[in-house]
């Protein structure tokens, strides 16, 4: 605009000096004369500039018809060309909510100095004879069957802002099947999977999911965990309720309430399912974070199609963190029935009544870098009130185990293992038995 400006006025003194020299040689030049002409060419500069500008506004105007134009091409362009693939972080699959694949390959070798049976996670009670077979008999097993797949779901939220998600998983610990060949098939097995919807203050799940009135659990490289002997509690199908109390007492209160299907036959003759509940309560003890827990269960079992037995449990845990690198938790319960629950004995009733135990576990978590984690625990599972009829191999008055296990991170994805594991068991009938149990694993996780 002031190069504009300067222009104009270099032009007006131009033209004045023009007009001097351009009146005929001895004409009489007033000031008056002067002055028209210069308000001539202003006059000419004022239409000359409206014409500029109104050639400034077609050109604008052409210009933004042109990339009009352009855009509105790019548009159809990018609809007819084929979608970008998504990244590695994106959802692999076609659907309206977001799936996260999870999950591990792993191989896992075990060996026993006693006949424990069955597959690398073999028995947690053994005996001093199994069909006749010697107790200084040995096991090695090697197998991937433990490998596992799972997939999170998590929906578009509510309108009322409730959070949608679900989860599903499964092994191939589901037993074996005979091929046409020599080798054995290992089956799929069916772990979780549930719905889950939860907002600030409750929320509900409804599917198959972990028995949540005992919900703490062993580090163990043995898929076996420490059943039988001192930690209750697998997966089964089940409704609850969960609810967030807020702080109070100087803590953190949750719960869940809710209704267990066992799968045992009996128990689903009943007509009822296992009704169960647990309350949580998180604070800090001296600087320390402390987690309490207690919970239980109560259903019935049909025996003999006339009968009914009682299923109960009562369970308390307890967690302590004293740093990252080093926690303790216990877990422990009392009960009846409780074979379908990892409890007791296999047999589960005693006479007309559900053989009753106690038992629980205690373990030790060591993390001194991040690369190494060791664990130190052990187990019992104990069985009372036994009727002298059933005093047989099935039945045992105790049951107890400990361990102790390495596991080292190769690298983020990659993870080494190494368990000692000791069993030792009295059964009903007066027979014994123990196991010096070595397994290794390597396991590489996505």
């Amino acid at each position: 605009m002031l190069k504009t400006g300067k222009g104009v006025l270099a032009l007006i003194m131009s033209a004045v000096f023009a007009f001097g020299y351009a009146f005929p040689a001895g004409a009489e030049v007033t000031l008056e004369d002067i002055l028209k002409r210069v308000e001539a060419l202003e006059a000419e500069n004022t239409a000359l500039k409206a014409e500029v500008g109104a050639l400034k506004g077609a050109q604008v105007s052409q210009a933004a018809e042109v990339a009009d134009v352009k855009a509105k091409t790019l548009s159809v362009a990018a609809a007819a060309a084929p979608a970008a693939p998504l990244s590695a972080a994106g959802n692999f699959l076609k659907t309206k909510m977001d799936i996260e694949l999870y999950g591990f390959v792993s191989g896992v070798a075990a060996w026993s100095d006693s006949d424990q049976g069955g597959t690398a996670s073999m028995s947690n009670a053994p005996r001093e004879n199994i069909a006749g077979v010697a107790s200084d008999g040995q096991d090695i097993n090697f197998t991937a069957q433990d490998t596992r797949l799972g997939l999170n779901f998590k929906a578009p939220d509510l309108e009322d802002g409730g959070k949608v998600s679900g989860k599903f998983e499964m092994d191939f610990a589901g037993g074996t099947a005979s091929s046409t060949t020599s080798m054995s098939v290992y089956n799929p097995r069916l772990r979780l999977a549930y719905a889950q919807l939860d907002y600030a203050k409750w929320g509900v799940m409804a599917g198959q999911n972990w028995d949540f009135f005992a919900p703490l659990s062993v580090n163990l490289i043995n898929a076996g965990v420490l059943y039988r002997a001192g930690n209750i509690g697998t997966r089964h199908p089940m409704v609850y309720v969960s609810n967030n109390w807020g702080e109070m007492l100087g803590g953190k209160f949750t719960s869940k309430f809710g209704a267990i299907d066992t799968d045992d036959t009996q128990q689903e003759e009943s007509g009822v399912p296992v009704g169960a509940g647990y309350v949580g309560y998180e604070t800090k003890v001296a600087g320390v974070a402390t987690t309490l827990g207690v919970g239980g269960a109560y259903g019935r079992n049909v025996i003999a199609g006339a009968t009914d037995a009682d299923i109960w449990a009562v369970t308390a845990g307890l967690t302590l963190k004293f740093t990252d690198w080093l926690s303790l938790k216990t877990e422990g319960y009392n009960g009846a029935k409780l074979d379908d629950f990892q409890g007791g004995s296999a047999t589960g009733v005693n006479g007309y009544k559900g053989v009753q135990s106690t038992g629980g576990f205690v373990e030790l978590t060591l993390k001194p870098t991040k690369k190494v984690e060791t664990n130190f625990g052990a187990g019992q599972d104990v069985t009372r009130d036994v009727q002298p009829s059933m005093s047989n191999s099935s039945v045992w008055d105790y049951n107890r185990t400990y361990y102790t296990n390495l596991k080292y991170s190769l690298s983020k994805d990659l993870l080494l293992g190494l368990e000692y594991q000791y069993f030792q068991t009295k059964y009903t009938d007066d027979v014994e038995g123990d196991a010096n149990r070595l397994m290794s694993s390597l396991t590489l996780k996505f």
